[in-house]
């Protein structure tokens, strides 16, 4: 059948659908359509799109599309233009529109151009689509084609300008490489990656098959077609809601509730996605479809339940276009995790993208992961997750849950399998509910009814645990995770250092006493690393001889355990960590820099020759990033070794940011690199280049505070930076702009001191700020191009903020959290006063 009798085809269905009662159009579509599946799809999507425009446009948008696809002249030419686009070949076609591949003639560059075949019709139409248009052109991703732009023809046809990828299929590119499964899993994450940076853009993409993700001659995989997407701002009209111009999905790909045309949630592209890995897996589809009429493919979608990745691989069925060596490499958690992601119902899926995506992260570092088989408990909890809400109020639903079972359980003396239910899910609570919430804008005040709640339900286990060993194990992780979200410095937290202290000791007396009992490698470990968080919250109380103490503790225990193990990588990895925290540590000592750089040095070996095994790990490119920094940072800053060290720590450090581009830790420590190299700078005299290295180390940590204001750890180092920032500027002779800088740091130093009193750290820096507009005001006194009397005021002044440092210093003395290195600050603060009032009788 020719273009034109196809479309006059379409035409004549629609208009029949269109004469009878929406119920009774499914069963009509398969009748006249028959075994023609692309029929069905093209006349299921225009039927969509009239039911969508009709309450908004006077004529029905079907109608203008149908007269459009009647007319044979919707088409492009090799040689046509279109707005500066020189049309060289049609690259595809299908039920959406035709893809063209065009030269940009003003920018030089090959680009794709897809035409839709739908009319907008009303200016209405048009101005959505210019709308729409914007915020897809917004969506800049590494793994993302990009959208250029888009526009509409002169007959009403709008058409999109995107990158054009040259590359292959993702999956004929997995099996033309022979890539490993593992290779596979690091591939598909970073599709995950891009499609949760639109998710969080309000973005969905709803047409994720293996043909829209193409992958470049760096083994980059980009993801095509978001000009199809939804958008999903819950605050739109219902017309935005509903609207799009390209309401065509590739059935066998689509998620049970698209096909039954129900609404489309980021957990369509989750189903999506599970298809797409699937098929990677397996080089099969998950549904075995005998007659594949339209009619079959939604019954096989909707109420087939899909064979195991593994099964699928063992039985060999079906055209395996990806050969997997051995079944047994997919069974148990990666069959998990794929029919997770495929659940029928959107409410049984993946919570999101990214915790899909931390899941196979999971399973490739050999960690529990989130998919597991359906136990009594999960069955349990399936309607409270029925219940589309936000994962704020899901969370708190199911930690009531939990409470519940606990209370239930041991009140009724139950069997011990239900007690076990309840660990799982009270383990399911800290390392799956808090995870998939972590990483979200604004989610503070839900990680700490998380804690609050999880304390009570530990606290309980803690007392009936007995003397069971994998629960005592259990309680000691949970216990240090809840003391990492209280308050472990180098992790968003909730600013509740006394809080951490006391779930850190409660971790650590568990696995001192599992210790006792019988010492195994993996309990040393977990030992070892409790040492290290307890260290962690004591520097925050200015314990620090008590910090350093438990680091070194930590370090003799993975000596140890290297010299036992020397090839193991894990307690390789654990040894250059227990180096590089000892380091750090004695940071805050006094006379401890050349231990301190001693530490760094035997750590970057280490982590070099990890990395050396692991070329691709991220983990470990981050670890050995910031040895680097590290190293670079306590070394002579008068050597250029230093800045080099560091400034190779920064290429490192911005390449693993621009690969996620949606983790805040990978943004702070960039942050945390050019604060390091405005450090050395300074040092070296160089204040320039500090001043420039400053304002990018706070742009970078203003914005993450932006988005979390309730996160302390990212209001902390706005401080940090606002204060840094102010002495870059008066070295630079701007001490107006300095001073403002610094009262700013000031401002949230004092609140975090105040919600926090028995924090050493914040209390510190109050003091330390004190000092810099001290020497501000200082700086501007020695000015004599200003007045007597304005020298005096600034002389003043300075004087006061020495007095207000030397109070808080030896408060902070007489409370025995002085920090070693600030020891002699008291005397130094008193010396300085001596020195403004000496210059204030010398005015008068």
């Amino acid at each position: 059948m020719d273009k034109a009798k196809r479309n006059e085809r379409i035409a004549d269905i629609v208009e029949q659908a269109l004469e009878v009662e929406v119920g009774r159009r499914g069963p009509l579509l398969v009748e006249l359509c028959g075994d023609d599946q692309e029929l069905f799809v093209e006349v299921a999507s225009l039927l969509h799109f009239q039911e969508k425009a009709r309450n908004f446009i006077e004529t029905p948008a079907v109608e203008t599309v149908a007269e459009l696809l009647a007319d044979e002249r919707t088409g492009l030419q090799a040689g046509d233009t279109l707005d500066g686009y020189k049309i060289v070949s049609l690259l595809g076609e299908g039920g959406m529109g035709e893809v063209y591949l065009a030269d940009d003639t003003s920018l030089g560059r090959k680009v794709a151009i897809k035409l839709l075949k739908y009319g907008l019709g009303t200016a209405n139409l048009v101005r959505h689509f210019h709308q729409e248009e914007k915020i897809l052109a917004g969506l800049t991703h590494p793994n993302i084609a990009q959208l250029y732009g888009g526009a509409v023809t002169a007959n009403g046809l709008p058409y999109f300008v995107m990158e054009y990828v040259d590359g292959p299929r993702v999956d004929d590119y997995c099996r033309d490489k022979r890539l490993q499964i593992s290779e596979r899993l690091e591939l598909f994450r970073k599709i995950c990656s891009a499609v949760s940076y639109a998710h969080q853009r309000l973005v969905i993409h709803r047409d994720i098959k293996p043909a829209n993700i193409r992958v470049t001659s760096e083994g980059e995989p980009k993801l095509l077609d978001f000009g199809i997407a939804k958008l999903v701002d819950p605050a739109a009209s219902a017309i935005e809601q509903t609207m799009t111009f390209a309401a065509v999905m590739t059935p066998e790909y689509a998620s049970p509730e698209q096909v039954r045309g129900e609404n489309v949630t980021t957990a369509s592209d989750v189903y999506s996605l599970g298809i797409v890995l699937y098929e990677l897996l397996t080089g099969q589809k998950p549904y075995k479809i005998d007659n594949r009429t339209p009619g079959n493919v939604v019954r096989a979608i909707t109420e087939q339940e899909p064979t195991k990745p593994s099964t699928a691989v063992a039985k060999g069925d079906g055209n395996i276009k990806i050969q997997i060596p051995n079944s047994k490499l997919l069974r148990g958690d990666l069959d998990n995790i794929v029919l997770m992601a495929i659940r029928k119902e959107p409410e049984r899926r993946y919570v999101s993208v990214g915790q899909f995506a931390e899941d196979i992260r999971r399973h490739l570092e050999g960690r529990p992961v989130i998919a597991r088989k359906d136990t009594v408990g999960y069955r349990t909890s399936k309607f409270v997750a029925r219940n589309k809400i936000a994962v704020a109020a899901a969370a708190l639903i199911v930690l009531t849950l939990i409470g519940g079972l606990i209370t239930t359980a041991w009140q009724a003396h139950v069997a011990n399998r239900r007690f076990n239910d309840v660990r799982h899910l009270a383990h399911s609570l800290m390392f799956e509910i808090h995870d998939s919430v972590k990483d979200l804008q604004g989610s503070t005040p839900t990680r700490r009814l998380i804690v609050t709640r999880a304390l009570e339900y530990l606290d309980n286990l803690a007392r009936e645990a007995g003397r069971d060993t994998s629960l005592q194990e259990e309680l000691a992780t949970a216990y240090e995770k809840v003391g990492d979200i209280q308050g472990n410095p180098y992790s968003a937290n909730l600013g509740d250092t006394d809080g951490a202290l006391i779930s850190y000791r409660k971790a650590l007396a568990i696995r001192e006493r599992l210790n006792a009992r019988g010492p195994t490698t993996e309990l040393q470990m977990e030992l070892g690393r409790s040492y290290r968080g307890l260290g962690d919250i004591l520097e925050q109380k200015g314990e620090i001889a008590e910090t350093v103490r438990n680091y070194r503790r930590s370090l003799s225990i993975f000596e140890k355990l290297a010299a036992a193990q020397p090839t193991e990588f894990s307690v390789q990895d654990e040894l250059a960590r227990a180096y590089e925290t000892l380091g750090d540590g004695l940071g805050r000592a006094a006379n401890s820099d050349a231990e301190r750089l001693a530490c760094y040095q035997k750590a970057l070996p280490i982590r070099q020759n990890l990395l050396s095994q692991r070329s691709g790990d991220r983990k470990l490119r981050r670890s050995v990033a910031l040895t680097f920094l590290k190293v670079g940072a306590t070394s002579d800053p008068a050597k250029p070794i230093a800045v080099a060290n560091i400034k190779r720590a920064i290429t490192m450090l911005e390449a693993l940011a621009k690969e996620d581009p949606n983790s805040e830790r990978a943004r702070r420590e960039v942050g945390y690199a050019y604060y390091q190299l405005g450090n050395t700078l300074s040092e070296a005299h160089d204040f320039a280049a500090a001043l420039e290295s400053r304002r990018k180390a706070f742009a970078i940590r203003q914005e993450i505070a932006a988005e979390d204001p309730k996160n302390v750890q990212a209001r902390f180092d706005l401080a940090v930076a606002h204060g840094d920032l102010a002495e870059a500027l008066s070295d630079t002779g701007d001490s107006d702009s300095a001073l403002e800088r610094a009262r700013q740091s000031l401002s949230i130093l004092q609140e975090l001191a105040k919600s926090d009193p028995t924090n050493a750290v914040y209390q510190r820096n109050v003091g330390l700020c004190y000092e810099k507009l001290a020497e501000i005001r200082a700086r501007l006194a020695n000015d004599k191009k200003h007045s007597a009397a304005q020298r005096i005021s600034d002389w003043t002044e300075a004087r006061n903020w020495y007095r207000r440092g030397a109070d808080l210093f030896s408060t902070l003395r007489e409370q025995r959290t002085l920090m070693p290195i600030d020891s002699e600050r008291p005397q130094d603060f008193a010396a300085k006063m001596h020195e403004c009032e000496n210059a204030i009788a010398a005015l008068k």
